[in-house]
């Protein structure tokens, strides 16, 4: 119901949590300082902490699963602004997600739909712009998603209403995703695939190179090979001591195979 359902479910809630922007801006230029000025004129006692800055530019469906493993490290309470949105000003929706006991503020636009999708107990929104405030129309994060972030981290609800999963843009996206998703700055390439989902016996091939499947880079010499586990959950590709993007001519998108390991 419009107007009630944050400030019910925030009940019982007495800390004012941590605000946490996961966006496509990168750090330079004005925009996530005005996220955060946004935040401090409705809610200055927040904290609010850039998640990522960098996640794939205009590419709402990688940054889904991105987001997904990145969510996990957020405190209980967390509230979490998504903002990969080249969707912006068009008649796409607003969303708040609860999941979880953290708090999910995006575009419908596929980049909430992992968190969704992995949480049945999961309750969504359709957020709308407070009549108060100017909405510019290229940018909802300062406008929309940050001053909504603000209103729930001070425990008052933004305007809402009811709004059914399944109408998610992505809601039917899988689990998982065969390919590069994000390149670090060594030139690992995480993937889309959340490790807990694949077997051991399973091995990875990327670019005609099977890779093995170890639990750290010092398990295979100086500039071999290998996959793992990274530290969000996610299969990485990586060459002990090098940059795997490099030598193995990998992109944001480049496709990843799955096979039984031989023998």
């Amino acid at each position: 119901m419009p107007g009630q359902g944050p400030a019910f479910l925030c009940s019982g809630e007495t800390a004012i949590p941590g605000i946490f922007f996961f966006t496509d801006f990168g750090t330079e230029g004005p925009y996530l300082g005005l996220m955060e000025s946004a935040v401090a004129r409705i809610c200055p006692e927040a904290r609010v902490t850039s998640l990522m800055s960098d996640a794939p530019r205009h590419d709402a469906r990688r940054g889904a699963y991105l987001l997904a493993a990145l969510a996990k490290w957020v405190p209980q309470g967390g509230i979490i602004v998504a903002v990969v949105d080249p969707g912006v000003g068009s008649n796409r929706k607003m969303l708040v997600l609860r999941s979880r006991h953290r708090w999910f503020l995006g575009p419908d636009n596929g980049l909430l739909s992992r968190i969704c999708g992995e949480d049945e107990h999961s309750e969504l929104w359709e957020l709308h712009p407070q009549d108060h405030w100017p909405v510019s129309a290229s940018f909802h994060g300062r406008d929309v998603f940050a001053p909504a972030a603000a209103q729930l981290a001070c425990g008052r609800s933004p305007r809402l209403s009811g709004l059914k999963k399944e109408e998610m843009v992505g809601f039917e996206w899988p689990a998982m995703a065969l390919e590069v998703i994000y390149i670090d700055a060594f030139g690992n390439a995480m993937t889309g695939i959340p490790a807990d989902l694949v077997s051991n016996a399973q091995a990875m091939e990327v670019q005609g190179n099977k890779l093995p499947r170890v639990r750290t880079f010092s398990d295979v010499p100086l500039g071999g090979l290998l996959s793992y586990e990274n530290s969000l959950g996610l299969l990485e590709i990586s060459i002990n001591g090098g940059s795997a993007a490099s030598a193995l001519g990998l992109e944001v998108g480049s496709p990843v195979v799955l096979s039984p390991r031989p023998g």
